[in-house]
């Protein structure tokens, strides 16, 4: 019975893992994707330069400086997707509804390695949750395996038993 709940738990366990985070993982690239097309589709593409960047764990948070359509100077933070350093000259989309942030676009190689290692993920969870239901499977075909030689050694004992009483009573000497 022990045996049997370990088995459920590891089911339930590869069902949340295995099908339930990368759909969640899935839903949040598309929404993290989702940014990006607002910025590409109503963004303007605008020259900025680098003014601050500062790296805090690998990721930098920079400050870039741009002209808006006015001509006025405008300091914003910037979303690069790639390393920069001061002084340099990107160019990056600004949306007009928020002009102090504007926005790089990962590269398109990024954006499919994201899908694909979540794939990957998605397959790797599932492969525990296959070998946990195939393994019950041989466990309940070894266990009728296990009763059909039961029940055929007494069948055949019975028989044998049968035989037996037949030929002691009916020597012809």
């Amino acid at each position: 019975m022990s045996n049997d709940f370990g088995i459920k738990k590891a089911l339930l366990l590869g069902i949340g893992v295995g099908v339930l985070l990368p759909i969640v993982m899935f839903i949040a690239l598309r929404i993290g994707s989702a940014k990006e097309r607002k910025y590409l589709k109503d963004g303007v593409l605008t020259e900025c330069t680098v003014q601050t960047v500062l790296t805090v764990n690998h990721r930098q948070q920079v400050t870039v400086v741009y002209q808006d359509s006015a001509g006025k100077s405008v300091k914003a933070n910037a979303v690069l997707n790639k390393s920069v350093y001061a002084g340099e000259k990107v160019m990056a989309y600004v949306l007009e509804s928020d002009p102090t942030e504007v926005y790089y676009p990962a590269g398109s190689f990024w954006k499919w390695m994201c899908y694909i290692i979540v794939g990957l993920f998605a397959v790797g969870a599932w492969i525990p949750l296959i070998v946990v239901i195939r393994q019950q499977r041989f466990e309940k075909m070894a266990e009728q395996f296990k009763e059909m030689s039961r029940l055929n050694k007494m069948n055949q004992n019975k028989s044998n038993d049968d035989r037996k009483g037949f030929f002691d009573d009916n020597l012809p000497y």
